[in-house]
C-alpha cells in the first residue's frame, strides 16, 4: 500500500500498512486566483487556503494563542508564527485557519512569500496584483504601481472580514505592504525569523518549538504503525528525543520505518544515534539536527542515487527537467529518470509532472551543502551550464535566425533534443525555463563567465518577445560584466547595446544614451561597422522617444547608408521602418508610406527571416494609411499585423496593434468598437509592464460616457 502525505510542494510517499499522513514541517502553496469577468461586478469571495494537514498532533497551546489574538485584537489582527526550519509553522497556520474559517465570511487569501525561493522573495506588487484579481477586480482596473495597488487593496478590504495567511515571509517591510484596511480582518504570518518590526506594529508573536513527546510519539505511531511503536515504547521515546520533536525530522524517520515494515524502531534509533554523534557540530541551538535527519535519508541511497541527489543540489534553479540532470551526471535520460524516481520515493524530490521536478526548500539546501563534497561537482556545474546554453541556442536559432555573431560552434556543447522544432515550442521552452536560465547566468558568472555571457546572449528572443524587464536587466548587466572579465571588447559592445535597450524599454533614456554611446565608441575603435550601425539605430530610437524627430531621422539615415554599404539587407529594412516611423510621428504620411513600402519589400525578400519586424512594418503602414485618410485600408493592414503578432506570441506587438485599431476607431467615431480594443491593449501592456500602459489608460478614460461599461465607468 502506498500513501502520500505532506503539504504544498512536498510529496512524501509512505509504503507499508499505514495509510496515514504526517504533519509536515514546512508547507508551500501558490496563490490561486479567482478572476472576475472583465465587465466588473461585485467582489467575489476568495477561498485560497490550501487544505490543512490531515494528521496534526499537539499544538493546543499555540492554537489557543491564535484564538486569543483574534478575540483580543485591536483593529486588524496580526499574528507572527515563528520558529526553526521544519518546526511546523505553516501546518499550524493552516490548521487554525481551517478551524476558524467560517468566522471570515468575506473570504480567505493565501500566498507563499518565498523567503527561501532561489529566485528571491515574492515581490509585494506581484502578491497585491494576485489579491486584487482574487477579489474580482478585472485586470484593466489594477494599477501598475505597487503603492497604488496597496492603497486599492486596503480600500477593498476596509469593510470586510477576511483571513489572510502570508506564508514564508522574509521581512516586516514585505508584510506591511500586504496589510488589509479592515479592522475585522486577521493576518497570520509565518517566518523562520522573529520579525521584530512586526512587534512594533502590534503583532502577537507565537514562537513554535518542538513537539512534546506525547504528540511526537502520536505522529510517529500514525505513520510507522501503532503496534510497532507500542511494542517498544522506550525506543520510540528515544527516537522522538533524537529527532528533537521536529516534525520534519519525525516525518523522514517515520517514512523510512513505514517503507521497511520489518525494521524495529530501535534500528532507526541506532542509525540516528550514529549520525547525531558524527554531525554534532551541525546541530542548531536547540540541539536539533535537521542536517543529520536528511543525512540519514541520504545514506540510504545507492551510489548513483546519491550522485543524482548532489547533482540536484548543483542545479541553480527551483524546478528542472530530467534532461538537465542527465547532462550533469553524463548519463542517459532513461538512467537519470530511474534515479530521480528513486529520490521521489525517498521523499527527497517532488515530481510535478511527467518531466518536471522540484525539491522542498530544506532538502534543496541539504543537497546544496553536499554538492561541494562531490568530486565531480565542478564538471556537473559546467555540464548544466553547457546544456542550458545548447538548449537556449536551439531556441535562438528558431526564433531569431538572422542574428549575427552566433554563440554556437558546436564543438563544446552537448547535443540536445527538446522535442520540438518550431517557433512556438522554442518560445514556450524559453518561458518555462526562464528562472533556470537567469539563475544559471548569475551562478556561472563567478567561475564560467564565457558560458554565462553566451547564455545571456542566447536569451534575447525571450526578452524580445515576452519582455520580462527585471530579468532582462539583471541578465544583461551580468553579461556586460562577464564580457569585460574575459577581456572581449566585441562582446562588451554587444551587451552594452543590449543593456541600453533594457533601460530604454524601462523609460530610462539618459542611461540608455550613455550605454549606446559607450558601445558606439568601442565599435569605432574595433572598426565594427555593423556594431556602429546598431548603436546608431539605438540612439535614433532614443531621439524618437524624446520627439527629437530631426535627430532621429539623421541617425536612421546614417544607419541605412552603412547597412546598404555592408549589404546588410535586414538591418537596412529596419532603418527604413524606423524612418517611416519618424515620418508618421512628424505627420508626413506620404513619406511614411514610401519608406514603409520599401521596408516591407525588403523584409519580404528575406523569406520570413524576421517576421516580427515585418509585422511591425505593417503596424506603421496601417498608421500611415490612417494618416493619409484611408481608414478602411488602415484597418485591414492593422488587423493583419495583429494576427501576425498573435502568431508570433508577442504580447507587446498585439498591444500596439490593438492600440492603433482603438485609436483609429475613436477618430472615425466608433467609440463603442474602440473601447474593447483599448482595454485589451491596456491589459497586455500592464501584463508585461510596459510604460505605454499609461497612454492607453488615458485614452480609455476619455472614451465618451455613453459607450462606457454598464456601471457607467469609462476607465479601466
Amino acid at each position: 500500500m502506498a500513501t502520500s502525505f505532506g503539504r504544498g510542494s512536498v510529496r512524501n510517499v509512505v509504503r507499508g500498512t499505514s495509510g496515514t499522513v504526517v504533519q509536515a514541517g514546512a508547507i508551500h502553496g501558490g496563490v490561486h486566483f479567482h478572476r472576475h469577468p472583465a465587465g466588473g461586478g461585485p467582489i467575489v469571495v476568495p477561498r485560497q487556503l490550501p487544505a490543512a494537514p490531515a494528521i496534526f498532533a499537539g499544538r493546543d497551546d499555540e492554537m489557543a494563542s491564535l484564538d486569543r489574538a483574534w478575540a483580543e485584537r485591536r483593529g486588524c489582527g496580526l499574528v507572527l508564527v515563528t520558529g526553526a526550519a521544519g518546526v511546523g509553522k505553516s501546518a499550524l497556520a493552516l490548521r487554525w485557519a481551517e478551524a476558524v474559517g467560517d468566522q471570515f465570511p468575506d473570504g480567505h487569501l493565501f500566498v507563499n512569500l518565498g523567503a527561501f525561493d532561489p529566485a528571491g522573495p515574492t515581490a509585494p506588487g506581484q502578491v497585491l496584483r494576485g489579491f486584487l484579481y482574487a477579489l474580482g477586480l478585472p485586470v484593466d482596473r489594477v494599477p501598475v504601481d505597487a503603492a497604488e495597488q496597496a492603497a486599492l487593496f486596503r480600500s477593498l478590504t476596509a469593510d470586510r472580514r477576511m483571513l489572510i495567511v502570508l506564508d514564508n515571509a522574509v521581512s516586516a517591510a514585505q508584510v506591511r505592504q500586504l496589510m488589509p484596511g479592515g479592522p475585522a480582518c486577521m493576518v497570520v504570518v509565518t517566518a523562520r525569523w522573529r520579525l521584530g518590526g512586526l512587534t512594533a506594529d502590534g503583532a502577537t508573536i507565537v514562537v513554535l518549538g518542538p513537539l512534546g513527546e506525547q504528540a511526537a510519539v502520536e505522529l510517529l505511531s500514525r505513520v510507522a504503525g501503532t503496534e510497532r511503536v507500542a511494542d517498544d515504547p522506550a525506543a520510540a521515546s528515544s527516537l522522538v528525543r533524537l529527532c528533537a520533536g521536529l516534525p520534519i525530522a519525525l516525518s523522514v524517520t517515520a517514512a523510512r520505518l513505514a517503507m521497511h515494515p520489518r525494521w524495529p524502531v530501535r534500528r532507526m534509533v541506532s542509525e540516528l544515534l550514529d549520525e547525531q554523534h558524527r554531525l554534532a557540530g551541525l546541530s542548531t541551538r536547540r540541539d536539533v539536527s535537521v542536517q543529520a535527519t536528511f543525512d540519514l535519508s541520504y545514506r540510504s541511497l545507492s551510489i548513483l542515487e546519491a550522485s543524482c541527489y548532489r547533482a540536484v543540489g548543483s542545479h541553480p534553479g527551483a524546478q528542472f527537467s530530467a534532461d538537465v540532470i542527465a547532462a550533469a551526471l553524463d548519463l542517459s535520460r532513461r538512467e537519470t529518470v530511474s534515479l530521480l524516481d528513486a529520490l521521489v520515493e525517498a521523499n527527497l524530490l517532488e515530481e510535478l509532472s511527467e518531466d518536471r521536478y522540484q525539491t522542498h526548500d530544506l532538502i534543496k539546501l541539504h543537497a546544496r551543502q553536499l554538492a561541494p563534497t562531490d568530486p565531480d561537482r565542478d564538471r556537473s556545474a559546467e555540464r548544466i551550464a553547457r546544456w542550458y546554453l545548447a538548449a537556449a541556442n536551439v531556441c535562438d536559432r528558431l526564433l531569431t535566425p538572422y542574428r549575427r555573431g552566433s554563440t554556437v560552434d558546436g564543438s563544446d556543447l552537448p547535443a540536445v533534443d527538446l522535442g520540438f522544432g518550431d517557433r512556438d515550442g522554442a518560445l514556450a521552452w524559453l518561458e518555462r525555463e526562464r528562472s533556470n536560465l537567469v539563475a544559471t547566468v548569475v551562478v556561472a558568472a563567478e567561475t564560467m563567465p564565457g558560458l554565462a555571457w553566451r547564455i545571456a546572449y542566447a536569451m534575447w528572443p525571450l526578452f524580445h518577445y515576452r519582455r520580462h524587464h527585471d530579468d532582462r536587466m539583471l541578465v544583461d548587466q551580468v553579461a556586460v560584466t562577464c564580457a569585460r572579465s574575459i577581456g572581449n571588447r566585441l562582446y562588451e559592445a554587444r551587451m552594452l547595446r543590449r543593456l541600453a535597450f533594457a533601460h530604454f524599454d524601462g523609460g530610462r533614456l539618459d542611461e540608455a544614451t550613455d550605454l549606446l554611446e559607450s558601445s558606439l565608441e568601442l565599435c569605432r575603435e574595433l572598426d565594427d561597422r555593423y556594431g556602429i550601425a546598431a548603436a546608431i539605430d539605438g540612439l535614433g530610437l532614443v531621439a524618437l522617444a524624446r520627439r527629437e524627430l530631426g535627430t532621429a531621422a539623421s541617425h536612421f539615415a546614417a544607419e541605412l547608408a552603412i547597412c546598404e554599404e555592408l549589404g546588410e539587407r535586414r538591418r537596412a529594412g529596419l532603418a527604413m521602418l524606423n524612418l517611416g516611423t519618424v515620418d508618421n510621428a512628424a505627420g508626413r504620411p506620404a513619406d511614411a508610406l514610401d519608406h514603409l513600402g520599401r521596408a516591407a519589400r525588403r523584409f519580404a525578400e528575406l523569406d520570413d527571416l524576421d517576421p516580427y519586424n515585418a509585422a511591425r512594418t505593417r503596424l506603421e503602414y496601417g498608421r500611415a494609411l490612417a494618416g493619409a485618410g484611408q481608414p478602411e485600408d488602415a484597418v485591414t493592414e492593422l488587423s493583419g499585423a495583429l494576427a501576425e503578432m498573435r502568431r508570433l506570441g508577442s504580447p507587446r506587438g498585439q498591444a500596439q496593434a490593438l492600440q492603433l485599431l482603438g485609436e483609429l476607431a475613436l477618430t472615425t467615431g466608433s467609440a463603442e468598437q474602440a473601447l474593447p480594443q483599448l482595454r485589451e491593449s491596456l491589459r497586455l501592456y500592464e501584463e508585461i509592464g510596459d510604460t505605454e500602459a499609461n497612454d492607453v489608460r488615458r485614452l480609455v478614460e476619455h472614451v465618451p460616457a455613453a459607450h462606457a461599461d454598464p456601471n457607467g465607468m469609462s476607465g479601466p
